[in-house]
């Protein structure tokens, strides 16, 4: 294959068109690659004059650049504009390298041309130049802050919202000049987050206070994520900062008024518990006198009968007096165990005895079932409240079915069962009846203030056990208590 043959293949095949042109102007050769980029053929072309015969793709600047190549100097032109086809409704731009041809002697015989299309090029800068402007558009009436980041994590924009908040301009906030607004207590947490999320390419929170224009300084949440190229290089950050002050401030405000309402709870329930127990005791007092009287005193049957009325509702009174006080000792932390060693067969036994008169009176029977005994760490005065707890929720749920309490020994932990055949609970609330105030059925049918769950949640969470419901509407509910034997740490936290 002589050399000839081997220029006109790869012409053949190249991208870039060649022309080659006489001293008189006149075109000599026309590649391949210029048939199709201006959509006209060799036969065409070859022995037009350049470029008044070709003036589609070679008008725009004449034949100046032609005879300085003629001249014997080389002419770069970039974006040249075209037009193509008979019909001239092509389009485009290309750049060319025109150059002197010289022969064996040196003498200048010709000039060559060689193109390169750059319409697609173009076009893609064009859009990209569109859509960037589109964007810094959008940016800059978004309510919100914006600003952007290269991958050596120095800023290189911030939309006219930031800037407007700020009171600075792009050149003051470029690179890390936007720090110098950060308030002076959370700077370095803000720049350590910044820093680490940019380290490790992932997408950030972070509140801090920034300095307006003004001089005040507003709390912000930034929120910076990761942005990539598309063969999936880093490309470096963009983020958003949303002025949160005024629901910091919402905050503030609602922790003082939580801690104003659980002061006053505190205060009420002591208050509350000095005349219940001076009034349990003198109507103890009356019982006990009008047991000594004469037997089948019919008035005074009915006067014991009464007095142990008001005793019953004094006790629900001094119920839900204790039950305000966890919820202050609660909402302080301030749920303190005192444990100690004691047998749970008995203790959950004698609660059990003692509320089986409430039981029959809600026509439930109450069925325990445990081994001979089970000894433990526990603090006595706080499962005595968990289990009257599941258990009066059993009785009064129940429907006047049998309710089972249960107790094992399971793999070094107790396991209470409170298990009752009445109105179950539905799936979708079983999984906030555990939260304060939350009650699976309506307060106007029975009563409560949606606590009692709550601070068994919190009595085994104290013990650093589990509880669990199993339940359906109509197939009565299941729940399960496990609480560890060993309880070594709550003494020494209790200490």
């Amino acid at each position: 294959m002589n050399s000839q043959v081997l220029a006109e293949l790869v012409l053949a095949v190249s991208e870039e068109g060649v022309v080659v042109f006489d001293r008189e102007l006149v075109c000599t050769h026309w590649s391949p690659a210029m048939e199709r980029m201006f959509r006209l053929d060799v036969a065409s072309a070859v022995g037009q004059v350049m470029p008044a015969a070709l003036a589609l793709p070679f008008g725009a600047h004449g034949d100046e650049p032609l005879r300085r190549a003629l001249a014997g100097e080389e002419v770069h032109l970039e974006d040249v504009p075209y037009a193509s086809g008979a019909d001239g409704l092509g389009a485009g731009t290309y750049e060319v390298r025109y150059v002197p041809w010289r022969s064996e002697s040196g003498l200048i015989e010709a000039g060559v041309g060689v193109l390169r299309d750059t319409s697609l090029r173009r076009r893609a800068e064009q859009r990209a130049h569109e859509t960037e402007a589109r964007f810094r558009i959008m940016a800059d009436v978004a309510p919100v802050l914006l600003w952007m980041a290269a991958p050596d994590a120095l800023c290189t924009f911030f939309n006219q919202t930031w800037l407007d908040f700020t009171g600075r301009t792009l050149e003051d906030e470029w690179g890390v000049g936007w720090a110098e607004g950060v308030h002076f207590e959370d700077f370095q947490r803000c720049v350590d987050t910044y820093m680490a999320a940019f380290a490790e390419r992932r997408v950030f929170e972070v509140e801090y206070r920034l300095r307006r224009a003004d001089g005040q300084y507003r709390w912000v949440l930034d929120r910076g994520t990761p942005r990539w190229e598309r063969d999936g290089r880093f490309a470096g950050y963009i983020g958003s900062c949303v002025d949160i002050t005024d629901r910091k401030e919402l905050e503030v405000d609602l922790r003082r008024a939580v801690s104003i309402r659980d002061e006053f709870l505190s205060i009420a329930s002591h208050e509350l518990r000095t005349p219940l127990t001076a009034l349990r005791l003198r109507l103890d007092s009356v019982v006990r006198s009008l047991n000594r009287r004469a037997p089948g005193h019919v008035d005074g049957d009915r006067l014991v009968e009464s007095t142990e009325d008001a005793l019953s509702q004094v006790g629900r009174l001094t119920l839900l007096v204790e039950r305000l006080l966890d919820i202050s000792r609660l909402s302080e932390g301030r749920l303190a165990l005192d444990p100690e060693e004691l047998d749970l067969v008995s203790l959950v036994r004698g609660i059990v005895d003692a509320l089986g008169e409430t039981a029959r009176l809600a026509s439930c029977e109450l069925r325990f079932t445990a081994p001979p005994t089970l000894r433990g760490c526990w603090d006595r005065g706080r499962i005595e409240q968990l289990v009257t707890n599941l258990v009066g929720n059993a009785t009064k749920f129940g429907a006047k079915q049998p309710v089972d309490v249960i107790l094992e020994a399971r793999a070094g932990a107790a396991r209470l069962t409170v298990a009752d055949r009445g109105i179950g609970i539905d799936p979708q609330v079983q999984g906030r009846i555990f939260g304060r105030f939350e009650r699976a059925v309506s307060a106007r049918h029975f009563g409560g203030l949606g606590l009692g769950l709550w601070v068994a949640k919190q009595i085994v969470d104290a013990h650093e056990g589990t509880i669990s419901v199993e339940s359906a509407p109509g197939a009565g509910a299941t729940f399960t208590v496990v609480l560890p034997v060993a309880a070594a740490r709550l003494a020494r936290r209790s200490a």
